[in-house]
């Protein structure tokens, strides 16, 4: 009797895990190219498999033409566009094609065919739309005869997000090489073609995540700060166990739109990041990163940590580490934290930041979740309305983004004239005292001082 309970119980688990795997549909838009790999090295019955995990993948998304739109390149020596994004418009009608997807056969050059997608396949003409997410998705078994970073990298260059799935003989540095970050959701790899299937939900799930994410970074405004932002921007992000993984990919998202909204570069805005938890760590120094492009990347690959907060010794260790020289500070530049938590620290929090502002540090700070407002108020400089931001929840921390690049675009404007206000006073005062010195002494001074 109790083993036939047991085995209903269990019965009962498997068909609730399939139902919940059948539920799962990603419908928000997005052009999804798949790009796969028809060389001689994979075999008729291993690219049966591959079918087999293609439709499953598709059985995942809405497809429509204003919905997923799945386009289907497949290569070896020469890449062939089996079908456009806008040859089919319905669920059915992809996967069918997909059913008599024929088999190649040739070399494996994969850089050339990544090129090929590139000018052809995300063109209006092959149904690409604007403003939607544009992914690839690359399917191979085997080290590419030619080179695969340049392509791989103007594709990113221009917006299109890659994932990459590596089955048998594939490099792994290859593969983590054209993939966009971050690797853990964005790199599968496999070593036989029976495992693949045990992969199709996983990476349905995270393509729909990344285009979800894609499309609320669309549709959120971004503040482009015109007037010469010239900062040090030191960002202190907590990681701790309170913000789960899943939402951590917000905060990433958040810090990335954050950062467009600055011209970056060695004479310009500089950023560097520091992660806490109960340790505090640089991620990288202000100096460390001199273009807009390679920070994103760096926000992209962000690690996630756990712990608990201890936001007082974080703001310490910044003022200790990150704005000196060595780390690439600047004299007679504004420094700026931007701190962002999600709860109340274990530790005393007002002697650090008092420490900072004293140093004439300018503090913002963003607090979510369970983060404490008034703390959040006691960290901040000046008006609160501008300094201080709080949501209830991470998913709403891109509403804010807008408000928060503003605001410190203005404050780091209004400083920049500050400084110079200060120079020029310093330059007169200087001016005053030497041609007085000039006339008590009778020192006649060049004309052109």
């Amino acid at each position: 009797m109790q083993v036939r309970v047991l085995l209903i119980l269990i019965l009962s688990s498997v068909l609730i895990t399939h139902a919940k795997v059948d539920k799962f549909t990603c419908d928000a838009p997005a052009d999804i190219v798949m790009l796969v790999d028809g060389s001689e090295s994979i075999s008729e019955d291993n690219f049966q498999t591959v079918k087999t995990f293609l439709e499953r993948f598709v059985r995942s998304f809405e497809i429509g033409s204003n919905q997923i739109r799945i386009g289907l390149v497949q290569y070896s020596n020469d890449p062939k566009i089996e079908w456009h994004l806008n040859t089919h418009s319905t669920k059915e009608a992809v996967i069918d094609a997909v059913r008599i997807l024929p088999y190649k056969g040739g070399g494996t050059e994969t850089g050339l065919a990544l090129m090929y997608i590139m000018e052809n396949s995300f063109k209006a003409e092959s149904g690409s739309r604007p403003d939607v997410p544009k992914i690839v998705i690359l399917i191979t078994d085997g080290i590419s005869r030619d080179d695969v970073l340049s392509p791989a990298q103007r594709l990113r260059d221009a917006g299109i997000e890659l994932f990459a799935i590596g089955v048998k003989d594939a490099d792994e540095n290859e593969l983590i090489a054209i993939a966009s970050p971050p690797e853990e959701t964005h790199v599968y790899n496999v070593a036989d073609f029976s495992l693949m299937l045990d992969i199709v939900e996983g990476l349905s799930r995270s393509v729909c995540e990344c285009v979800s994410e894609l499309n609320r970074e669309i549709s959120v405004n971004i503040h482009t700060c015109e007037t010469p932002a010239i900062a040090d921007i030191v960002i202190l992000v907590d990681g701790s166990w309170s913000i789960s993984r899943f939402s951590f990919k917000t905060v990433r998202s958040f810090l990335g739109m954050f950062v467009k909204s600055f011209a970056v570069g060695s004479d310009q805005t500089r950023i560097g990041l520091v992660l806490y938890s109960k340790d505090s760590w640089i991620e990288w120094n202000l100096n460390t990163h001199s273009t807009k492009k390679s920070v994103i990347d760096a926000v992209k690959n962000l690690p996630y940590k756990g712990g608990y907060a201890l936001t007082g010794l974080a703001l310490t260790y910044i003022m200790e580490k990150s704005f000196k020289a060595e780390s690439g500070s600047r004299p007679d530049v504004p420094k700026i934290v931007i701190l962002i938590t999600d709860g109340e620290s274990r530790d005393d929090v007002l002697s650090p930041a008092q420490r900072l502002r004293d140093a004439g540090i300018e503090l913002f700070a963003i607090g979510v979740l369970n983060a404490d407002k008034k703390k959040l108020r006691a960290i901040a400089s000046r008006k609160k309305e501008t300094h201080v931001y709080y949501v209830r929840d991470v998913s709403l921390m891109l509403d804010i983004v807008e408000g928060l690049s503003r605001s410190v675009c203005e404050r780091v404007s209004e400083l920049n004239r500050e400084i110079s206000g200060e120079k020029g006073s310093a330059a007169s005062s200087d001016l005053l005292t030497s041609e007085f010195t000039a006339r008590r002494f009778c020192v006649t001074r060049p004309a052109d001082l």
